[in-house]
């Protein structure tokens, strides 16, 4: 009979406590979403108009609130998404905590905010991202024409340089077979072989007015 009593009392004790457990252990769950959730990769999250539900309670964000947390922080910049393949996604997200417990995951619009077409150099042109500072949109360069310059010589190859119509880049580059004497040892010289040619037209030429004045 006893025994009966204990069991009893033990199974009002469990029926009692069960939904006290319940109720402290239901983890939080985001039920309204921030107001602003499109972001550019110069901006930071911002959670107002956030509201999250917790041992029966619904919860909005305040700043004074440090019961909430995000993952990234709210002092970091966000970032365009990557995918699977190394591209960009023009998305991201943001997960949510409360009293250091896991509430969901807010997915966001960011873009990336481009510069002005710059130029990179004699390989082409591109945009730098305000936010990451990497390099976008990167093209050849677009040179309607070239212009030879006044250099060059017998054994020095003549330059011509051509503007690019987008980022008014220059782009200096040597016009073939025009450096004397190249046909006939063919490639590019070296210093000491264009030494070597030198020294030997100015013996010619020598010889050649030497025997005019014999003349």
């Amino acid at each position: 009979m006893r025994t009966k009593k204990a069991i009893a009392v033990l199974l009002a004790v469990v029926m009692l406590a069960i939904p006290f457990a319940v109720v402290s252990y239901a983890a939080p769950e985001i039920v309204a979403q921030p107001i602003k959730t499109a972001y550019t990769d110069c901006e930071k999250f911002i959670p107002q108009g956030l509201v999250i539900s917790f041992d029966g309670e619904e919860i909005p964000y305040t700043p004074i609130d440090e019961d909430f947390a995000f993952m990234p922080g709210l002092d970091e910049y966000l970032t365009v998404g990557v995918n699977a393949d190394g591209e960009d996604v023009p998305y991201n997200t943001v997960e949510v905590y409360y009293k250091n417990q896991y509430a969901g995951t807010i997915q966001v619009e960011v873009s990336h905010v481009l510069g002005e077409i710059t130029n990179l150099g004699e390989a082409g042109h591109g945009q730098y991202c305000l936010g990451c500072g990497k390099v976008h949109n990167y093209e050849a360069h677009s040179i309607p024409e070239f212009i030879p310059n006044d250099d060059g010589g017998l054994f020095v190859p003549q330059t011509q340089t051509g503007t690019c119509e987008i980022c008014h880049g220059k782009v200096t580059e040597t016009i073939p077979g025009s450096e004397g004497f190249r046909f006939i040892f063919g490639g590019e010289m070296t210093e000491f072989e264009s030494e070597i040619i030198g020294y030997f037209y100015m013996i010619v030429v020598s010889l050649i007015q030497a025997l005019i004045g014999i003349r």
